[in-house]
């Protein structure tokens, strides 16, 4: 008999609603956004209040900063005891904890609630990770669910899992990332050369995206990133991509039709990039997410030498 385990993530997630009732992934709490007026609002997780392209537009104008907030301690209470009251174990994926607090705050919560109710187990799990790459271990969690794993099988492959996830794409604009202390502003003057579009990774070590490398345009990056997927995932078969994509729709569907002519995925998903996540990324980013057979490597060196060829030819 399969466990109906939860399955539930943080603000730094991308989704759709379409994507949580496919995969019986739990809604993300609510959380709140500053707007550039000083005025907080509800995130709008789902892009239903207005479009990402509207939003996105808005950011790309660089006065308007932005900033995103973790739920409230009392709504991950809520969240977490209505599932504890049915007596349901709970996933919870999180945001990288050097990129946010959530992880901390939803280890105190869960904590609380299972004092409360001491024959549920919640676990908190530190993705190391940001945005399409929650929403790829929480569709990948739904997966083990629906073939019959465990709830501590799950997480025991979740903790391994999240070290395999790459992120192959652009950010062609970093200002926004300098501006939150993510990335050094020199890297972001020399990212937003015209022209240049760094490619990032995902380094474990740190728990953030690093440049790796440099494509000259959209051009080469749409020729390089398949043959880059191809040398780092392995056996391709049954792997889950998501792509995402901040004010990028068109570059996001033609790397959509690339992956599907050489992978021909049973699981490919195209989503926005959230507003939460959005507010320190900002307009320009295109990415596929992705999982490799094996960890990456220590600090990317083996994956920088892997673009470093690609490049090169």
């Amino acid at each position: 008999m399969k466990e109906n385990f939860a399955i539930m993530t943080d603000i730094g997630g991308d989704f759709t609603r379409e994507i949580i009732k496919k995969y019986d992934i739990e809604e993300t709490p609510m959380s709140k956004i500053v707007w550039p007026s000083g005025e907080e609002r509800d995130a709008d997780l789902y892009w239903e209040t207005m479009s990402s392209d509207e939003f996105f537009s808005l950011m790309s104008v660089k006065k308007n900063n932005f900033y995103s907030s973790i739920s409230s301690p009392q709504t991950m209470d809520e969240r977490l005891s209505i599932l504890a009251k049915k007596g349901r174990n709970v996933i919870v994926i999180t945001i990288s904890s050097t990129m946010s607090g959530g992880y901390s705050a939803y280890t105190v919560a869960s904590k609380e609630v299972m004092e409360k109710y001491p024959s549920v187990k919640i676990e908190v799990i530190d993705s190391l990770r940001y945005g399409a790459a929650i929403s790829l271990m929480a569709i990948e969690a739904s997966l083990c669910r629906e073939k019959g794993m465990s709830f501590d099988e799950t997480v025991n492959y979740l903790k391994h899992f999240r070290k395999r996830i790459h992120q192959c794409g652009t950010l062609d604009d970093l200002f926004f990332l300098a501006r939150k202390g993510r990335i050094s502003r020199g890297v972001a003057f020399m990212g937003n050369m015209i022209g240049i579009k760094p490619i990032a990774e995902l380094c474990n070590e740190t728990g953030q995206s690093t440049v790796i490398g440099k494509a000259r345009g959209y051009n080469q990056l749409l020729k390089i990133f398949p043959k880059y997927i191809q040398r780092t995932i392995g056996d391709y078969r049954n792997k889950v991509f998501v792509i995402t994509y901040s004010g990028r729709e068109k570059q996001a569907l033609e790397m959509k039709k690339i992956i599907e002519q050489t992978f021909n995925p049973q699981h490919l998903i195209v989503v926005p990039v959230g507003q939460s996540t959005g507010c320190n990324v900002g307009p320009g980013l295109v990415a596929t997410f992705y999982a490799g057979d094996e960890q990456i490597s220590i600090n990317c060196v083996k994956e920088k030498a892997i673009l470093d060829d690609l490049l090169r030819k």
